[in-house]
């Protein structure tokens, strides 16, 4: 009865406690208190010291000057031909700089775009049909869109008067498409006249 009990205990709890290693494991109280960076050691980090370039002009040369080595660009060519996205490349060398105290996070964001815009024209050069984003445009805009099944729950919700009258204008909408496609199935079936019949009619006329 006690190992019945111990593995009906363990069952329960694997159940309850969540899975190792997800988000719903992470201890929100595991992390430090506010106000703890303030008590480290002044100028410990490299981002905490003055940088070493303010001029982008400047900052762009020495990338260029660490990218156009031979060795590591036949690197980045490779990444860009197996897929990793500009973008992700130049995050990563915007952010490395200023982890290494190179420049400051205006900066970076300022060194983005040159960037991107040489490892496009690499990419040309290479004949690589390299990827630019990380997530396509259309594909993110439409995510971020509030999706129409929201858009009319929230009304329904917060303006009742308006949503009865969007689904009055819609079934008002879908009648006129279903006589006008019943119209044009009537006008199909009917078969027309031939040229002999045609012709019989015009000479009774006459």
């Amino acid at each position: 009865m006690v190992i019945e009990d111990e593995l009906l205990d363990s069952d329960i709890q694997a159940e309850i406690l969540p899975e190792e290693g997800s988000v719903e494991a992470l201890d929100m109280f595991n992390a430090p208190p506010p106000g703890h960076s303030l008590t480290d050691e002044p100028q410990k980090w490299a981002w905490e010291n003055p940088p070493q370039y303010t001029d982008p002009e400047e900052a762009m040369s020495w990338v260029l000057s660490k990218i156009e080595n031979p060795q590591v660009e036949e690197n980045f060519v490779r990444l860009m031909a197996s897929g990793v996205p500009i973008e992700s490349i130049t995050n990563t060398i915007t952010f490395a700089g200023f982890t290494e105290g190179y420049w400051t996070p205006d900066l970076s964001e300022i060194l983005k775009i040159p960037i991107t815009a040489h490892f496009i024209g690499l990419a040309q050069e290479a004949n690589i049909p390299a990827t630019i984003f990380n997530v396509d445009p259309k594909t993110k805009e439409e995510q971020e869109r509030i999706s129409d099944e929201d858009v009319l729950k929230m009304m329904k919700e917060n303006r009742p008067d308006m949503y009865d009258k969007v689904m009055y204008a819609t079934d008002v909408l879908l009648e006129d498409s279903v006589q006008t496609e019943s119209d044009d199935e009537v006008s199909v079936t009917e078969e027309p006249e031939s040229f002999m019949e045609m012709e019989e009619e015009s000479i009774e006329d006459v």
